[in-house]
């Protein structure tokens, strides 16, 4: 039967998440500081990984603010939800008046320029109880490598661009180091052996921005909220085993809840169509019905061409026809 050869792309929505989404927006508001207008990166206690970077930094996770990425994708991920809030980390980033990051706005469906380069951090802002930092990827060295985040951010121009086959190819290539438990790149391969969380929540964005079903989208949809603390935010990293790793952060918890939203989503030119819930049904009965009066028509006119020229033949003694000869 055709609708058993119809298998439509399944609408991004938050169901069976929307408590998870909730619960991680939660999670970003009870992070903001009013008097910036920011979220800080991470309530994770430990010394920040800047200080390997930069000789005097001392601030620690809760007193670092990213502008890029982290923020861009708070206000984006609180829109929906909490516009009044969202307004207000947009105008606090648009304050510092920082040059684009041509790198984490693509997200947003703004363009970016390709190649991409690496990144260098910056610090934008100090005092003894804050830093404002900011992540540019203006370096004169190229990015390189089999990094996952590399790959859609890619993807997500080559969208922009109308370049859906290149899309295409670097998400089913990312979606290649999927193990079951993490994505299998360089950062995992070279660095520290963990799986980054973002990464995996940023595969399945562009996967819906660009209208792609993964074979291995449940599976890695779990996963991923399965990372997911007591207090909504989702933790950055994952074990081999795959097992939460260290704490949450802005960065992979924003970008968790934007794979289901609608209107950014809609940003995106699709390779086909994705339709909404009721659409789908709708078009599923029609696709029932119509595969029924297929199939009904077909067994009548079976039955009126063994039957008809027999009948013929007794009423007007003609030869027997085409369908009764051997």
């Amino acid at each position: 039967m055709l609708l058993l050869l119809v298998s439509p792309l399944v609408p991004a929505r938050a169901e069976p998440y929307a408590e998870n989404v909730a619960k991680a927006e939660a999670y970003l508001l009870s992070h903001l500081n009013p008097a910036l207008g920011l979220v800080y990166e991470s309530e994770d206690t430990g010394q920040h990984w800047l200080r390997h970077e930069f000789s005097d930094f001392h601030w620690r996770y809760n007193q670092t603010y990213w502008l890029c990425s982290d923020n861009l994708f708070v206000y984006l991920a609180l829109e929906p939800d909490h516009s009044k809030i969202s307004r207000q980390i947009h105008a606090s980033i648009d304050a510092y008046s920082q040059p684009a990051a041509n790198f984490f706005e693509v997200v947003a469906g703004e363009r970016i320029r390709l190649p991409l380069h690496d990144a260098e951090d910056y610090i934008v802002a100090r005092n003894d109880n804050y830093a404002v930092m900011v992540r540019l990827h203006n370096s004169t060295r190229p990015a390189l490598g089999n990094y996952v985040d590399f790959w859609m951010y890619e993807a997500l121009e080559y969208a922009l661009e109308g370049k859906l086959d290149n899309a295409a190819y670097l998400v089913r290539r990312a979606e290649g180091l999927w193990r079951g438990n993490g994505l299998w790149d360089w950062s995992f391969t070279f660095h520290d052996h963990m799986f980054s969380n973002q990464k995996l929540a940023l595969l399945l964005f562009t996967a819906r921005a660009i209208g792609l079903r993964l074979s291995r989208q449940d599976e890695m949809e779990e996963h991923l909220w399965s990372m997911q603390n007591v207090d909504g935010g989702v933790t950055s990293l994952s074990d081999k085993t795959g097992r939460k790793a260290g704490s949450a952060n802005a960065e992979t918890t924003a970008l968790s809840i934007l794979i289901y939203d609608q209107t950014l989503l809609s940003r995106f030119p699709k390779i086909q169509p994705v339709e909404s819930e009721s659409e789908s049904v709708l078009i599923q009965s029609a696709l029932f019905v119509a595969s029924a009066i297929m199939i009904f028509v077909t067994l009548l006119y079976r039955r009126r061409s063994r039957l008809g020229p027999r009948v013929e033949c007794i009423n007007i003694g003609c030869h027997p026809g085409i369908a009764d000869q051997p």
